[in-house]
């Protein structure tokens, strides 16, 4: 395996963190319709499945999963979506890249498991507003959403509604990688991947 990178290496994960970032802002639109809200971590996880399998099949050396989630993150905390998505991100990166390197980036499945990985990123969202339980933290959300929103949002994703949506964001991955897979199906055969 090879350690040295190349321009086309940076390239290729610019270009799929536009592809996969795009396919998620949209995902995570329907979330501000708040009855969607649970369901969101399934949504996000079969919309994005399709770009990051696609991007898996580029991905050759360790440190690409990485940092994809690490822009992921940094433009989730720029976007003014609180330090957590980007702290879930890196560890959701660095479990996908440990999948990724313990089998040489040579196994689809394996590509599958890595994506179910990387989709636990995304519970920093949720995680966000979990900790919206403590009144410091609630103010903040409410400064920013509105009281009326942050309280409908609360209700979906408190307690229970939490764990469910991990549960939710691994299922998602598990259908969004399956997707992604069939679509690059073809792909995958021309260029030698085992399933």
């Amino acid at each position: 395996m090879k350690f040295k990178y190349e321009l086309k290496d940076f390239l290729n994960v610019a270009v799929f963190v536009v592809l996969y970032y795009v396919a998620f802002f949209v995902a995570m639109c329907s979330g501000y319709i708040p009855v969607l809200m649970t369901v969101l971590p399934l949504i996000t996880g079969i919309i994005c499945g399709i770009p990051f399998i696609l991007f898996l099949t580029k991905v050759k050396k360790p440190g690409m999963i990485l940092l994809m989630g690490l822009i992921c993150g940094l433009l989730s905390l720029t976007m003014g979506s609180g330090i957590w998505p980007l702290i879930t991100a890196v560890v959701a990166s660095l479990l996908a890249e440990i999948i990724m390197w313990a089998l040489h980036y040579t196994s689809t499945i394996h590509n599958i498991w890595a994506y179910v990985s990387f989709t636990l990123w995304s519970t920093g969202f949720g995680l966000r507003l979990y900790l919206a339980s403590f009144a410091s933290y609630r103010a903040q959300l409410v400064e920013q959403y509105g009281e009326d929103y942050v309280s409908e949002m609360l209700v979906n994703v408190s307690g229970v509604g939490f764990w469910g949506g991990i549960v939710l964001t691994l299922l998602g991955g598990v259908l969004g990688g399956l997707l992604g897979y069939a679509v690059f199906k073809k792909h995958f055969q021309k260029i030698g991947k085992k399933v």
